[in-house]
């Protein structure tokens, strides 16, 4: 089967349309849809129902369309591969950071890489939410998370610790908060959480002994985005639970709320998920080597 036929396939499918195909492959639409032609006798099947409006895969074309994407980015792990000999990393890598890490640190850590590897093309993406890679069309995932996916390779980078901060000037108005009891009276800022409500769970450990302690507010306010969050508790609106990493971030000083407790139930490391039984490119080695060794630097701040 010929390969160069399954490439232009893939590209109908990814671009839904054989003019949006034509126009990126430099082909006429006529020479595109002979082209579908020719491989559709090789494979003996028809592979796209075409409308006027849309295409939709047959069972065959989804077949194909799969297993096609899939031999196109093993020549394209395989290219990259043999460039790599030649000392020069080349490829595409498609990445996701989570929002809050991603904007206060590893989207300046993707910029540097970028710029010190001319040869890598990125396609970025800021979410929280990734767990499947496949439907997500990601190769490389950095996630905060205790439970990584089980379909995934996980390798940890490091701890991530969680606290509760606020400004003083805000403590000065509202506080003080001494105890996990005094929580229930303020405004408080979060990561999003099932229902309307965050049941906090909070340990105090002294002398060796370890105290529970589980407090239920009504947050003010929940985002995914933890600079929206942070500027929150910047302006003094709110206590913000947040990610250790945002005090070293921030221009304005965060004090911490009730520093003798541990906050406990959320994401408690960096991960990186890769798909197992897939051959890592050079590109994608070099940008997973790339921002562990800086993210392990700042690391030691953020527990």
């Amino acid at each position: 089967m010929d390969l160069n036929l399954i490439h232009l396939f893939v590209e109908i499918v990814e671009a839904r349309s054989f003019t949006a195909a034509a126009q990126k492959l430099g082909m006429t639409r006529s020479n595109l849809s002979n082209r579908l032609k020719v491989l559709e006798r090789e494979t003996g099947a028809q592979l796209l129902r075409r409308s006027t409006r849309s295409l939709e895969l047959t069972q065959a074309g989804e077949t194909l369309f799969e297993h096609g994407r899939r031999m196109l980015q093993e020549v394209e792990t395989a290219r990259a591969s043999i460039d790599g000999l030649g000392q020069t990393v080349r490829g595409h890598v498609r990445v996701s950071v989570p929002t809050g890490l991603g904007r206060f640190f590893l989207g300046a850590m993707l910029l540097d890489f970028a710029r010190e590897h001319p040869s890598v093309t990125l396609r970025v993406t800021f979410s929280n939410r990734v767990n499947d890679l496949i439907a997500s069309e990601i190769d490389v995932a950095f996630k905060i998370t205790s439970a990584p996916p089980q379909d995934t390779v996980a390798r940890e980078v490091c701890p991530i610790g969680w606290s509760l901060f606020a400004t003083r000037d805000y403590l000065k108005a509202h506080g003080p908060v001494a105890t996990p009891e005094a929580l229930a009276g303020q405004s408080i800022v979060c990561p999003p959480m099932p229902g309307r409500r965050l049941t906090l769970a909070l340990a105090r450990t002294v002398r060796g002994k370890t105290t529970q302690h589980s407090v239920t507010v009504e947050p003010r306010m929940q985002s995914e985005d933890f600079p929206f969050l942070a500027d929150a508790v910047a302006r003094g609106m709110a206590i913000g639970l947040l990610p250790n990493y945002v005090t070293r971030a921030t221009a304005t000083p965060f004090e911490r709320v009730l520093p003798g407790y541990e906050v406990g139930g959320l994401g408690a490391h960096l991960v990186i998920l890769t798909l197992p039984n897939r051959y890592a490119s050079p590109a994608m080695r070099a940008l997973i080597d790339f921002v562990r060794e800086r993210v392990t630097v700042l690391a030691s701040d953020w527990r």
